[in-house]
């Protein structure tokens, strides 16, 4: 089985420090405790590992000491085609036949609307916990979970990312009046992600526990720095590991100094099970992390076969649906590079000129804006199936138009483009309008505490846009084709001001795409084989 050597002695190092730091009264585990993590699996259930190999290595596991957990950081239920047809229903269920012991929500976790998530969090064997999930004054789930192995107790903490409602659709947080009901402890505020983490870590040490595991969707890199788990790390005390998620990083482990001095270490997955994470307490009380890339054979299948039938079974019920052509192109469509490293947040791709085309032509709108990060999946050459439309828009989104002012337009152009260079999933593509960022010009947003756009306070950075081949006009008011997410429920921070639904004009994303390429006669012209698109959005060089 490969390993990350090097890293893992460094991991080892750290993690024997942040041990000999803690408390000294710890009941040390009779064997070794092992804890196996995934997050960000996005409904990958046979990419890379798949849970098949994952429950293939929960059972070697298993054979070598009793006291094994497997534990989940968010963002399971979302992102394919088994997902989307079953409302994350197939994903949980297999879950629970693996046998997860803590799992959190991330984000992705509420995009099949509220009611629907809480419906599953009730199929969900082991429960979800999350020290900052409230309606009202009262937390929808127990703040952490306690897990006794032997006489030794692991305290596990839950943490959402604070940002889940503008990643999410922020109307499921909604009551009918528009008025938030849900809250994670609110956008803006970083005092309160860490008083929620600590008063649950301090919960959790009075009532006995001998460590405590934080379990984090809250990422490391390209997030807001203040909602980060190193930030939340370096802000506690008293836990002695920290799982991450939300980032899709492979993270073996890194250490950052708690509000003590404790180096604490930090480790994360990747996503889609490229990795299994691994966490080891030793009887000796030594804490060590590892990523698992491949998992041995065992009579010769790296796969547990009842795992594997499972997901057959499930795969057999759409079959038929998800295979059915809708089409054919002789070049990719490009959200992603080669190595799975985002194209449609930070640049234009030939995908979104595609999306975006065919969401104007289809609903008769003068342009199009639609947000990177509702663009999911690639297309690749050849055969365009219904699978591939899924996989592409997997949200299930409704497509509507507004009436906008050109103001409010280039206002939430600027918006989309305040954190370039860096991946935002806020970035605007565009039809039958384009646009320019200069990155050398500061940005200049004033958002509220929920990370809504407000306004700009100074030079903007976005500059000559034009609406089909003219400069627009500040005044006028134009027929904006997007998706309601965007335009009238704030997701990504979004607030488009002044915008006037037009009735009637509304259809589901994936309909739209198979029409228009319907309209194409089954055929994607050339004009979408530029993978960098059309110059619709286009970057200052330096």
């Amino acid at each position: 089985m490969k390993r990350i050597i090097s890293i893992l002695m460094l991991a080892a190092t750290i993690a024997s420090l942040a041990a000999s730091q803690a408390k000294k009264t710890v009941k040390l585990p009779e064997q070794d405790i092992v804890i196996l993590y995934t997050n960000d699996v996005h409904c990958g259930i046979e990419d890379n590992i798949g849970y098949a190999g994952l429950s293939l290595y929960k059972q070697e596991m298993s054979e070598q000491t009793p006291y094994v957990s497997l534990v989940d950081a968010g963002d399971a239920i979302q992102g394919a085609t088994i997902g989307m047809i079953s409302k994350g229903g197939c994903i949980i269920s297999l879950m629970n036949e693996l046998g997860y012991d803590v799992v959190i929500p991330g984000n992705h976790e509420f995009d099949y609307g509220m009611k629907r998530f809480l419906e599953l969090s009730k199929k969900i064997q082991c429960g979800y916990i999350a020290c900052n999930f409230r309606r009202g004054n009262k937390l929808v789930f127990p703040a952490y979970k306690m897990i006794s192995y032997g006489k030794t107790k692991v305290a596990y903490v839950g943490i959402v990312t604070p940002e889940t409602i503008s990643k999410s659709t922020p109307v499921y947080f909604q009551d009918d009046a528009g008025n938030f009901i849900y809250d994670f402890g609110g956008e803006n505020n970083a005092a309160k992600m860490i008083s929620d983490t600590q008063q649950a870590i301090d919960a959790a040490r009075k009532k006995g526990a001998d460590y405590v595991v934080l379990v984090a969707h809250l990422g490391e890199n390209g997030v807001t720095p203040e909602m980060s788990a190193p930030y939340l790390t370096s802000h506690i005390s008293g836990a002695d590991v920290v799982i991450d998620g939300h980032s899709h990083e492979v993270t073996p482990v890194f250490s950052v100094k708690d509000k003590s001095g404790r180096e604490i270490p930090i480790t994360q997955s990747g996503t889609k099970l490229s990795h299994i994470g691994k966490i080891t307490i030793s009887k000796k009380g030594i804490i060590s992390t590892e990523l698992v890339d491949s998992v041995p054979s065992r009579n010769g299948s790296s796969a547990d076969k009842k795992i594997q039938k499972s997901i057959a079974d499930m795969k057999e019920n759409f079959s038929a649906t998800v295979s059915r052509k809708i089409g054919e192109t002789d070049f990719p469509l490009l959200a992603t590079d080669e190595n799975n490293n985002w194209l449609v947040r930070d640049g234009e791709t030939n995908l979104c000129d595609f999306i975006a085309d065919a969401y104007r032509e289809i609903l008769g709108a003068d342009i199009c804006v639609i947000n990177g990060g509702s663009v999911r999946s690639n297309i690749p050459a050849g055969v365009i199936t219904y699978n591939n439309i899924l996989n592409v828009n997997p949200f299930d989104n409704l497509i509507c138009v507004a009436e906008v002012k050109g103001q409010t337009l280039i206002d939430e152009l600027e918006f989309g483009a305040r954190q370039y260079p860096k991946l935002s999933g806020g970035i605007l593509h565009c039809s039958g309008l384009s646009y320019k960022i200069d990155p050398k010009v500061k940005p200049s947003i004033e958002t509220d505490e929920n990370m809504f756009f407000l306004k700009v306070t100074g030079p903007y950075r976005v500059y000559d846009v034009t609406v089909n081949g003219k400069p627009i006009d500040p005044e006028k008011i134009y027929t904006v084709a997007g998706i309601e997410f965007t335009l009238f429920f704030h997701g990504d921070g979004h607030m488009f001001y002044g915008a006037k639904r037009i009735p009637g004009k509304i259809m589901k994303d994936r309909d739209i795409l198979i029409k228009y390429t319907e309209n194409l006669g089954g055929k994607l012209p050339e004009k979408y084989r530029n993978k960098t698109g059309e110059g619709r959005l286009i970057i200052r060089e330096k």
